[in-house]
């Protein structure tokens, strides 16, 4: 009899879970016990929230993770694009539910107060002082996204044909060629111990810098992370990356996990294998099994007994439970904190707007329109705290047209998120912001008259260039924050001076790898992985997991060149 117990009902949990299950790996006599501590919600950072029927029969919007990158020709090649991804929605047979992600084909950006289409980009147009160095490249009439891709072309040449496998290598060995070396950093400085932020400074200057960080729409891809991977990973975000999304919210994809989970346990264990509300406070190692103490909502303690321990955590949960247990923890040991530190937590928030009418199609009411397609499209990219302004229009499954409209008013991180945090709350502080675990069951519907809305609607008013009070209220709004506990980030980036590959190899069995201790403890989630903003990475950890440590097939084919880890 083995028994595996999981802590973490997200991405890499459920499928670490399903896997174990699906595989045959779980025998009659097993038993697995996946572990949540929200009271309901599966998922983790995917969250799609369904308005009430009241307002909006079948509405719904994404206020974690909202999209997925997918092969040209999926389903009939999955050769491409975030490979697990797909291949388990095709495992699950939700691969009618796959349609565009829809963006504008010319972005609208507001910036120090000024207007501008991404297709009509010029020096005289953009409100920045920048250098003649800046200019003389042409930068000035060029989109953020494309002078971050220059940057990789500049530091990384050829990178464009690379696979994965070449990236990892890069991580790794990568140095700063000659046609980029500056005296800040000279030719052969290695590219993972600069500062992403720092480098930026240095090519672009000041001024250079600000329109980049503003216009990109994301604070936390201009950080000071590690540059070498900031090569890599903006190059998905760029205006040209095709995305995809399921027809009914992401959280879909979840939903069917944990029922598949249920049903296949059903046949080979007598317990529950999810049980929810329940939080890992710590955890001790005899030698040969785990004993995990879990918190129940009715702050009962639940002891729990296994051979295997997954902790499927993103880095502030599980500096959460590493303070919860004994100083000569696994997870407490100089080397492994050094590990866990090697990844950079970045708040993120979003904003969700529900309409009667599309106002921003509405020339009566927008002077500054948005690019759209069928009234959806975005993002709007603005320097105010809204940041990024997505147009949803009306996604429910089966309708064709009209509303309600859902709108994403803002989707901010890092620079911002503490402009709506204070705004989340009305009146004084009942709650100590260390215990305010609002992400477990987000979002937080706000009241049509408070300071958030407001303070929403003069911003929208202002990047759409429309009169006060002439957009109409909204149906509702609702706030939520993935800055705070347990999860402490939206997504994370690797630090500057860590080698990424021998931290994402070694982090996923910490005591083995790390300690030299051979012990069955692992670390999944998208934190620690080759693509850590997406339900990808996350998939990528548990499944490396699996194949490395517990001998199991892989779920799919995968392209040869496709390395789940480096």
């Amino acid at each position: 009899m083995t028994s595996y117990i999981i802590a973490g009902a997200g991405a890499s949990g459920l499928y670490t879970a399903y896997r174990l299950l699906q595989s045959g790996k779980i025998k009659p006599g097993d038993t697995l016990q996946l572990f949540e501590w929200g009271p309901t919600h599966v998922g983790g950072r995917i969250h799609t929230y369904r308005f009430p029927k009241t307002m909006a029969d079948g509405q719904y919007v994404e206020v974690g993770g909202m999209r997925f990158s997918t092969d040209e020709n999926f389903p009939r090649s999955i050769d491409s694009g975030h490979i697990l991804v797909q291949n388990l929605i095709v495992e699950l047979g939700l691969q009618e539910l796959v349609q565009p992600f829809v963006e504008s084909p010319v972005r609208m950006y507001y910036l120090r107060g000024r207007t501008i289409y991404s297709n009509n980009i010029s020096p005289a147009l953009l409100p920045y002082n920048f250098d003649a160095d800046f200019l003389a490249r042409g930068y000035g009439s060029q989109t953020a996204d494309a002078i971050l891709g220059d940057m990789t072309t500049l530091f990384a040449p050829g990178s464009d044909k690379w696979t994965r496998k070449d990236w990892c290598k890069y991580f790794t060995t990568g140095t700063v060629p000659e046609k980029a070396a500056t005296q800040s950093y000279p030719a052969g400085t290695p590219v993972h111990n600069i500062g992403y932020w720092n480098l930026l400074y240095d090519q672009l200057g000041d001024e250079g810098f600000d329109y980049v960080s503003d216009a990109n729409g994301y604070t936390s891809n201009v950080i000071n992370w590690n540059s070498a991977d900031a090569m890599q990973a903006n190059t998905d975000y760029g205006s040209n990356s095709a995305y995809s999304r399921l027809a009914g919210g992401y959280g879909l994809l979840f939903d069917s996990l944990a029922k598949n989970i249920v049903e296949m346990a059903a046949k080979v264990q007598s317990i529950p294998p999810i049980v929810m509300g329940h939080r890992l406070l710590n955890f001790e190692h005899d030698g040969a099994a785990f004993t995990c103490h879990f918190q129940d909502e009715q702050d009962g303690l639940t002891t729990v007994k296994g051979d295997y321990l997954f902790l499927a955590m993103p880095r502030r949960s599980l500096e959460l439970v590493a303070g919860g247990c004994r100083p000569d923890n696994v997870l407490n040991q100089e080397p492994v904190q050094l590990y866990l530190q090697s990844s950079i937590n970045q708040p993120a928030c979003k904003i969700a707007m529900l309409f009667d009418q599309a106002w921003w199609a509405d020339p009566k009411i927008c002077h500054n329109m948005p690019v759209l397609i069928d009234k959806v499209g975005g993002p709007t990219i603005t320097d105010l705290p809204l940041r990024q302004i997505y147009y949803f229009a009306n996604d429910a499954v089966g309708e064709t047209g009209g509303g309600p409209y859902v709108l994403l008013a803002s989707y901010d991180d890092m620079q911002f998120d503490q402009f709506w945090r204070e705004l989340e709350i009305i009146g004084e502080r009942k709650v100590p912001m260390s215990m305010d675990y609002q992400p477990l069951t987000g979002p937080t519907a706000m009241p049509g008259n408070s300071p958030l809305v407001s303070l929403v609607m003069k911003q929208l008013a202002e990047v759409h260039g429309a009169a006060p009070g002439a957009i109409p209220a909204p149906v509702q709004t609702v706030f939520q924050d993935w800055g705070l506990n347990p999860y402490g980030a939206g997504y994370h980036a690797w630090a500057a001076h860590y080698n990424i590959c021998d931290i994402m190899s070694k982090i996923r069995a910490p005591a083995t790898a790390i300690l030299g201790t051979p012990m069955n403890l692992y670390i999944t989630g998208s934190c620690y992985s080759f693509d850590q903003a997406w339900v990808e990475g996350a998939l990528c950890v548990a499944e490396s997991v699996l194949q490395d440590y517990l001998d199991l097939p892989p779920l799919a084919k995968f392209p040869a060149d496709y390395k789940l880890i480096c």
